[in-house]
């Protein structure tokens, strides 16, 4: 163990390491902190001390402190050292700064509350080899050969009467164990002691505080201290338990940082904030680049500023870039954008005014995607492409924008109208986009005073006709004509809503005739419009009609055994999830109205339905998937009048097939 009172000034120091003495490997990095702490007014007032411990020992060096002045302590591991510790207790033995870091160098900032005795406790934690300390007293800084944390000790009790100053740029430790419980935030319910630091800004600044804890921490930013209705940000896990971030643009004015706990968890952490003065936003508005109608504009919002804010997506508070986009006439407007990051979208019609926002999307079909259509009146208007949240983790990186306009009434597309009409494919999905089209047509079900397109669909035979409509930019409706001109020919009409998320589908579904139809995508307001993934299919009826004239009669009070395995999924229903399993189909013929009752038990998970028309879904009467949760049952009970009735044994979803026994029960309603 060295000797407490080896002690050299720093230039018998130099002169020491000139002659190679045992601390040659730590004196370039000493003299460096020192000059570095020197340049920043600091000076060096205690001794400097220096020995050699094997690990796991530890020396205690008694320093003499004056009450009311802080001090920050400087410990430096030679290259055999791997962990060097670092504290200081007070003469009473009550700790009052210690290094959290894991490293050959360590640094305390400590503030003395009276005159006297204090220790410095140096502890060759991993590693051995030699070691040298000292202390310094003046202005904080950091920089030079030193990058250790400084210590949130005496400058405050961390409460709101006496908040710790935090410092930007020289990371700072600290500990909630013992503190007050006064204030709780969403982010950081419980019962949690928590510790108050506080810090002013001068002007507009991008501020990022990154909290590391040894418990399940939080932090949380107020503008009045004590109040959380002022709370500006709270962040509880980024990534994980231990950590926590706040990244958020602020005015000028004084903050008080909170780090608290979850639930009731304490302990040590330590604190890094950085400071970015911002441009002032008028500044940035008018760097705004334009945004050309039909050409993507592709840039990326990493490392970017937070200079804008939105109503939706948690706020937006992440980086973000504006653009512009000029408008002549009122106009339909519709702008797209696509990221590699949760993104947002929104636009405003004044750059710098948050209250003249006209539009804000988060997500559209998923988080990489957001949306927004409008009809506009002429002038400027400004794209914000930003990301969600509001701290933690960041959500920035590459997008995508693209702006487009068109006539407020629509400026005409070849299928606009019957007469423009083209051909459906059938088979294929295929895009639909109504943005340019003029309103022509309504259906029963919507489309009155929306853009609207037209689509040719020949039917060879009696057929049944599906069409689906999936990813839509608008909420509207789908329907289908015999006579394009004629409102009064409408065969079916289905409402489109506006796909989110992605996986949202339409299915409109008709049993047709051979001829000639109009399949119409409309909106359902004059500003719904946009594209549309549609996918027609047509199935010839004949080979179904043939099954159902081929179907066994089912017969009262007998019991039928049989099996869908291997069958085809020639019918569907609208309960379990659509039974598209193998399926088989049955007659019941009824001379009087009837009371019926149909059960069913199976070895899989199946399902029943009842049709008036064998070939026709619209003309389904019941369905049943399962009895009393009983995947294995499956019961349809109903009053039907005279007539011949086809009975569907079928499945849940896709590949619900195997056994089943099937009984028909008869009686007077």
């Amino acid at each position: 163990m060295p000797h407490p009172d080896r002690r050299i000034s720093l230039l018998a120091l130099v002169a020491l390491v000139a002659c190679g003495g045992p601390s040659a490997q730590t004196e370039p990095r000493f003299v460096a902190v020192h000059n570095a702490l020197s340049s920043m007014g600091m000076a060096q007032t205690g001794p400097i001390n220096q020995g050699s411990l094997p690990e796991g020992a530890k020396v205690e060096l008694e320093v003499e402190l004056r009450g009311g002045e802080c001090y920050t302590f400087i410990a430096l591991g030679s290259d055999g050292v791997q962990d060097i510790g670092l504290r200081v207790v007070d003469g009473t033995g009550t700790e009052i700064g210690r290094d959290v870091t894991h490293d050959r160098q360590a640094a305390a900032r400590v503030c003395a509350e009276s005159t006297g005795f204090h220790t410095a406790v140096v502890e060759m934690t991993e590693g051995e080899g030699a070691y040298l300390v000292s202390s310094w007293s003046g202005a904080t800084g950091g920089g030079g050969g030193f990058s250790g944390p400084m210590v949130a000790s005496g400058s405050g009790g961390g409460t709101c009467g006496a908040p710790i100053d935090l410092a930007f740029g020289e990371p700072l430790t600290g500990d909630t164990t013992g503190g007050p419980n006064v204030t709780q935030a969403p982010c950081a319910q419980g019962d949690s002691p928590e510790r108050v630091h506080r810090f002013e800004l001068e002007q507009r600044a991008q501020v990022a505080i990154s909290l590391q804890s040894t418990f399940d921490g939080a932090l949380y930013l107020l503008r009045t201290c004590g109040d959380v209705s002022t709370m500006l940000d709270c962040n509880d896990d980024a990534p994980d338990t231990t950590h926590s971030r706040i990244d958020t643009t602020l005015e000028p004015g004084t903050y008080y940082l909170v780090v608290d706990g979850y639930g009731t968890e304490a302990g040590s952490y330590t604190l890094e904030a950085s400071i970015t003065p911002l441009r002032p936003v008028q500044e940035v508005c008018n760097d705004a680049q334009a945004l050309r109608v039909g050409q993507p504009a592709s840039a990326s919002t990493q490392g970017a500023a937070d200079y804008f804010q939105a109503t939706c997506a948690d706020g937006a508070r992440m980086p973000d870039r504006v653009y512009f986009l000029d408008v002549n006439q009122r106009s339909r407007m519709r702008v797209r954008q696509q990221s590699d990051h949760d993104g947002a979208l929104y636009i405003r019609s004044s750059c710098t005014d948050p209250t003249t926002e006209i539009g804000c999307n988060d997500d559209y079909r998923d988080t990489r995607g957001s949306l927004i259509t409008q009809i506009v009146d002429p002038g400027r208007y400004f794209v914000y492409a930003d990301g969600f949240g509001s701290g933690g983790q960041i959500a920035a990186g590459n997008y995508t924008l693209t702006g487009d306009l068109a006539p407020e009434n629509g400026g005409g597309v070849q299928n606009d109208d019957c007469g423009g009409a083209v051909d459906a494919q059938v088979g294929a999905a295929f895009e639909v986009d109504t943005f340019q089209a003029r309103d022509d047509q309504a259906g029963s079900c919507g489309g009155q005073g929306s853009a609207d397109v037209v689509y040719d669909l020949r039917i060879q035979s009696r057929s049944e006709v599906k069409v689906k409509v999936r990813d839509a930019e608008f909420d509207g409706a789908v329907y289908l004509r015999s006579n394009c001109a004629q409102a009064g020919s409408e065969v079916a009409c289905a409402n489109i809503p506006i796909s989110v998320p992605r996986t949202q589908e339409v299915t409109l579904e008709a049993t047709v005739d051979p001829g000639s139809y109009s399949l119409i995508i409309d909106g359902a307001r004059p500003d719904s419009f946009g594209a549309a993934q549609v996918e027609v299919e047509v199935r010839d009826l004949a080979a179904v009609q043939r099954m159902c004239r081929q179907a066994p009669l089912l017969r009262p009070g007998r019991t039928v055994n049989g099996s869908t395995a291997g069958e085809s999924n020639d019918f569907q229903a609208s309960c379990a999830e659509g039974a598209r399993s193998g399926d088989v189909v049955y007659r019941i013929q009824l001379r009087r109205r009837s009371r019926v009752k149909v059960e069913m038990t199976s070895d899989y998970d199946g399902a029943l339905h009842l049709r008036s028309d064998c070939a026709s879904a619209g003309t389904e009467v019941a369905c049943n998937d399962d009895v009393a949760d009983d995947n294995r049952r499956s019961q349809i009970e109903a009053t039907l009048d005279r007539g011949t009735y086809f009975l569907f044994v079928d499945g849940f979803r896709e590949g619900s097939e195997g056994s089943f026994s099937v009984e028909l029960d008869v009686s007077n309603p």
